[in-house]
């Protein structure tokens, strides 16, 4: 007897993808609307980041270096360390009576793989304290920086290497 259509699925077949983009979806306004709590408001926001996760989801499937969501806890941490301690090292050149601000480039050739890693990498440069991602050619990055800041190279690979790790890529520990 042959399977009519309106059979349920069994649980081993997959879903239909639109069943799954529409759960993504689902389940990214759901933990929006959780965390803001359901204030109207924040769906002027909501709506826009909740769909964009949702793309970044499905695109990262068919990624060469796909992000690894594991990882991204541990790099929500850091980047929101990095973030507050550039914070305050901006306050304090801003506030200094001698402004302590020499600025200069240095270049770092990146051990990344182009596309995406490389990109999140080049944008994330601007965490690390006077520093900011000028360009990017060849896999060279030309950084400007506020100071000759002398730790800024093994930064610098620290970074490469928590962004190697959010994509699954191992980076070598020596620095460059």
């Amino acid at each position: 007897m042959p399977a009519s259509s309106a059979e349920p699925q069994s649980p081993s077949q997959p879903l239909h993808p639109w069943y799954r983009v529409l759960l993504v979806l689902a389940s990214a306004l759901l933990l929006w609307s959780i965390c803001t709590a359901l204030d109207p408001a924040g769906w002027i926001l909501g709506v826009p980041a909740s769909l964009l996760f949702t793309w970044t989801v499905f695109s990262n499937e068919r990624s060469r270096h796909p992000l690894r969501f594991r990882a991204l806890p541990g790099f929500l941490l850091y980047f929101i360390f990095q973030s507050f301690r550039t914070g305050l090292d901006v306050a304090r050149r801003a506030l200094h009576p001698k402004r302590e601000i020499h600025p200069g480039f240095c270049d770092y050739p990146s051990r990344l793989p182009e596309g995406v890693p490389q990109a999140v990498f080049a944008n994330m440069i601007t965490l690390l304290p006077g520093s900011l991602s000028w360009s990017l050619t060849e896999g060279v990055h030309k950084i400007h920086l506020l100071s000759g800041h002398p730790m800024i190279l093994e930064e610098l690979a620290q970074l490469e290497s928590r962004v190697g790790e959010l994509f699954g890529i191992e980076i070598p520990e020596e620095l460059i």
